[in-house]
Order: C-alpha cells, then sequence, then structure tokens
C-alpha cells in the first residue's frame, strides 16, 4: 500500500511548474521517474537490448529520435514549455530535461514514420512489445446510481515498481483559466495523461498507431492540457482539439458531468473525429484501436495481439455496462479490477484480453459533480486497490499525504501463482535476466499448472533458451486448459511449428524477440 501526494499549485504556468517541482523535491523519492521517461524507448522499442537485431535497429534510429525529439519541443505552446522546464530546472535537473514530456509522442512517431516509408518490417520489429492496454469507461442517467456520471479509467504502461509506487494528485489553480487536476506519480509534470477540472470535464489519453504523424504538431500532454485549461464543455474541448496539427496517433477520452455525455477524440496528425455513444445509450467506452471509420485508413496494428486485447478490452466493458445499471463508484473500481476475458464471456484468465493488467500502474474513479476521485494505491495491478479517496482540494501551494486505509484481499491477488507473475511480470519489465524471469513464472507454474497463462509464458521462456522440446509440453498443457478461441488457434499453430524439423531455426526470431507482457500475455 503507499500513501497518496496531494499537491497543489497556483499561478501562472510556469509559476506552477516550479512550485510542482520545489515540492516535489521537498517530498522526496523522484528519481526514479526521472529516469523512467527517457529509458522508454530502450524498454518498449529496444526490448531491453536483449535482442541484437532490435539493439541495432535502435542504435540506428537513436540519432533520428533525438532531432524528432527536439522537432516536437520546438512546436509546444511556449507556456506550457516554460512550465515542464522551470519543473525541471527546480527539481536540480537540467532544463533540456523537460522534452521527455513528450516521449510516448516520439515512440509512437517513430513507428508511423517507419512505416509511411515502407519499412513495415522494421517498425514491425520495434513496436511488437508495445504495451498498450489502457481503458476507459463513464456511465450516466439509468446506468449509474443516481444519474451522475461516474468515469473510470485503468492506464497502463511497463512501468512497474515506479509509477504506482507514487500516485499523485495535482490540483492548478492557473492565473488564467479554469482550475484543473491531473492524476501522475511523483516526479512527472504530466497534466494531460489523466485530467479533470472544475467545469466537470475528465480526459485520459490512450494510445494508437498510424501512418499520419508529424513531428511539428502538438504532443498529447499539451492537447489535454489545454483542453482543461480552456474547456468547459464537450463543445469547447473538440473547439481546442481542432486549433492545431496534433503530432501523433492518439483516442482522447472525454465526459462532462455537467452535460452528462462521453465521447472519443480520436486524432491524427492529419484529421480529427469524434465517437459517440448510440442514441439512448447511457453509458460510453475506450481502448487503443480507432472506432470511427475516416480514422482506420492507416490505422496501424502493431501485433494480432493488440488488435485481439484492444477489442478484447472493449467488449468486456460494452458487456458488463448493457449488462449492469445502476453502477456505483465502487462498481466502477470493481470493473477496473475485472479479469473477464474479451473472447469467453463469464471466463477469468490471469493476462490477457482483460481489464486488469499486469502494467496497470494506475487506475482512477472520477466523480466529477461531488468533486471527488478515487484513486488505486496499492502495488501494479493498481486497479486491485486499496483505493483513496481524494477530494478536489484547489488553494494555496502546498502538500499533504494520505495513507491508504488497510487492503482488502482480491480474490484475483490471493489466486494460485499470481504473486509469481506478477513478479516475473516486473523482471520482464526491468529487462534482469532469461533465468530470474524464467524462475519466478517456473514458480507459478508450480502453483496453478492449469492456468493457460501461465503455461504459455513459460512456453516463451523456453523458446528464448531453445529448449523446443520443454517448450512444446507448457504449450499442449496450456492448450488443454484455454478457452479463448484466439489463443487456442495460437497455441496450436505454435505447437505445429515445434514439431518441425527445423524447429530450432524457425523459433529463431520469435524467441529472440519473445516478450512477457506483450507477445503471449
Amino acid at each position: 500500500m503507499y500513501p497518496v501526494s496531494i499537491i497543489r499549485l497556483a499561478g501562472d504556468e510556469p509559476q506552477m511548474g516550479r512550485q510542482h517541482g520545489e515540492i516535489t523535491r521537498a517530498l522526496g523519492d523522484y528519481e526514479d521517474t526521472l529516469a523512467f521517461y527517457p529509458s522508454l524507448p530502450d524498454v518498449i522499442l529496444g526490448a531491453g537490448h536483449r535482442s541484437r537485431t532490435r539493439r541495432v535497429l535502435l542504435e540506428v534510429m537513436k540519432p533520428l529520435m533525438a532531432r524528432g525529439l527536439a522537432r516536437l519541443e520546438r512546436a509546444r505552446p511556449e507556456a506550457l514549455l516554460a512550465r515542464s522546464r522551470a519543473f525541471m530546472e527546480a527539481l536540480g535537473q537540467p532544463a533540456r530535461e523537460a522534452q521527455n514530456v513528450l516521449v510516448m509522442d516520439l515512440i509512437q512517431n517513430t513507428i508511423g514514420s517507419l512505416f509511411r516509408l515502407g519499412l513495415a518490417s522494421d517498425a514491425g520489429r520495434l513496436a511488437a512489445s508495445f504495451p498498450g492496454a489502457c481503458s476507459s469507461f463513464a456511465v450516466w442517467s439509468e446506468s449509474s446510481e443516481d444519474g451522475r456520471l461516474i468515469h473510470g479509467r485503468n492506464f497502463d504502461l511497463p512501468g512497474i515498481g515506479v509509477w504506482e509506487k507514487r500516485p499523485t494528485v495535482v490540483f492548478c489553480s492557473p492565473r488564467v483559466g479554469l482550475r484543473y487536476g491531473f492524476v501522475t506519480t511523483r516526479g512527472a509534470d504530466a497534466p494531460g495523461i489523466t485530467g479533470f477540472n472544475e467545469a466537470g470535464l475528465s480526459i485520459c489519453a490512450h494510445t494508437r498507431f498510424h501512418r499520419n504523424v508529424s513531428f511539428e504538431g502538438r504532443g498529447v500532454v499539451d492537447l489535454s492540457h489545454l483542453v482543461l485549461q480552456r474547456a468547459s464543455t464537450i463543445a469547447e474541448a473538440l473547439q481546442v482539439a481542432t486549433e492545431a496539427k496534433v503530432a501523433s496517433c492518439w483516442g482522447l477520452f472525454l465526459s462532462s458531468a455537467r452535460e452528462r455525455q462521453a465521447i472519443a477524440i480520436e486524432v491524427h496528425a492529419g484529421r480529427v473525429a469524434v465517437v459517440s455513444p448510440p442514441t439512448r445509450q447511457t453509458f460510453h467506452t475506450c481502448t487503443n484501436r480507432m472506432q470511427s471509420p475516416v480514422m482506420q485508413p492507416g490505422e496501424i496494428a502493431p501485433s494480432d495481439a493488440w488488435v485481439r486485447y484492444s477489442d478484447g478490452r472493449l467488449a468486456v466493458l460494452e458487456r458488463s455496462l448493457a449488462r449492469d445499471r445502476g453502477l456505483r463508484p465502487t462498481d466502477a473500481m470493481a470493473l477496473l479490477g475485472s479479469r473477464e476475458a474479451g473472447d469467453v464471456p463469464g471466463w477469468e484468465r490471469s493476462t490477457g484480453d482483460t481489464l486488469c493488467q499486469s502494467i496497470t500502474i494506475q487506475s482512477v474513479v472520477i466523480d466529477a459533480e461531488q468533486q471527488r476521485l478515487w484513486l488505486g494505491a496499492g502495488p501494479a495491478p493498481a486497479s486491485l486497490g486499496p483505493w483513496v479517496e481524494v477530494p478536489w482540494q484547489w488553494g494555496e501551494p502546498g502538500s499533504t499525504i494520505v495513507a491508504p486505509a488497510a487492503r482488502e484481499i482480491d480474490k484475483m491477488t490471493v489466486r494460485p501463482g499470481f504473486e509469481h507473475f506478477m513478479e516475473a511480470a516486473r523482471l520482464e519489465g526491468l529487462h534482469r535476466s532469461h533465468e530470474e524471469v524464467e524462475r519466478a513464472l517456473t514458480q507459478a507454474v508450480a502453483a496453478a499448472p492449469e492456468d493457460p497463462s501461465y503455461q504459455h509464458l513459460a512456453a516463451g521462456c523456453a523458446l528464448r533458451a531453445g529448449r523446443i522440446a520443454q517448450a512444446r509440453e507448457h504449450l499442449e498443457a496450456a492448450l488443454a486448459h484455454e478457452r479463448s478461441p484466439f489463443r487456442q488457434h495460437e497455441l496450436t499453430a505454435w505447437i505445429g511449428r515445434t514439431k518441425r524439423p527445423n524447429a530450432r531455426r524457425a523459433w529463431r526470431d520469435l524467441s529472440v524477440d519473445f516478450q512477457l507482457l506483450t507477445v503471449s500475455n
């Protein structure tokens, strides 16, 4: 269980950036966050430099990526750039480190640019292990307990041990514009990931991939930040979203407590589209794939699993919200922690196309009408709690620390093998040795041999080590218990490959690039 930092800022944007840095420095324990963002390209695109092919490709790309990041920074609104630099300088860091707030746009633009240049195979190698798994929903009218709008959000990123350990809510009282707040981790001044404002708008960013990207456009952190500063209604938010070119491809899930409505704003460098819920539907959902037909041409799917998991999580949300009316905040928390499989209604699995992921590092439920939110304050997956209630607290600059109450034991937390699986996921995210990862996963398999997810992952570890016969045993054990048609098809195909005379050669690329968190989870 982790204490939640509540930080209050006031003034113009550079002043608030400096205040945030000074308060963070006084609180301490933020250095891991500062190191996290510069390392993300290596973590996501380079797979921790385990693959020689990826390592070489990433090294070739790094100078180009550095220039791309500099171009993205030059396109930032002046006041917001000054805020980021003031934040870094107050932490005793070089002002140039402020550019790392744009690293997610950089990664997505790198993939999109490679695809656009016809280098799909190279882009595929880099993007195959990108762990996009964010999920959002909103309910209102008869879908919520008393008609008010409730907004739920899981933020998923390979930051286990960093992001979720320092949960932070920042309240900003700007000199001009609306008061707003955002949910982050200590050491990250990033208003555009998960935010809200005093007018009752809430906004969350979801990774997408597209060929239509630009290094001269507005980054997602700034785009959402400006919405929170300036928009009181959904219509005004759309005006902000369309006033300037956007750098990368995103799904912005936006809800309005006053209007009791939610939309998804889908953006890339070429256009903006709106996805609204069907008429008379009193809930809306969002994951990591374009839903508007006009945005789908040029969209990139890094892997088959990316498609399956994005669509599967959307299916879980749609099924659950259509079935269960009168949702309360506690129900929203439970839904964010759901383990129901996307393509097998009613069946729970440890990992895969589920809302609760090993890399769920932030979970938030927002009740803007009553000006409060709840934040998951436990180890990843953060959606398993415990949950801390945070009333909205604008005011004079300062900070407060809130300790979570005793954690209720979630049934998935005590599920056999789950803690060993999470340790394997943590080690993989840190790119520790294959042996350490496999050792933890072997313990998960021993504790729950009937769990197809653990067996499937253990097969991947055996493949990386070149143990084809052992991999086949794990794959066959997984198939015996697997209920997902997608996974059954994949397992059958993989088992067939292990029986080929040249199985070692056929498995070479996969075993080198195998990623615990993405290829097989």
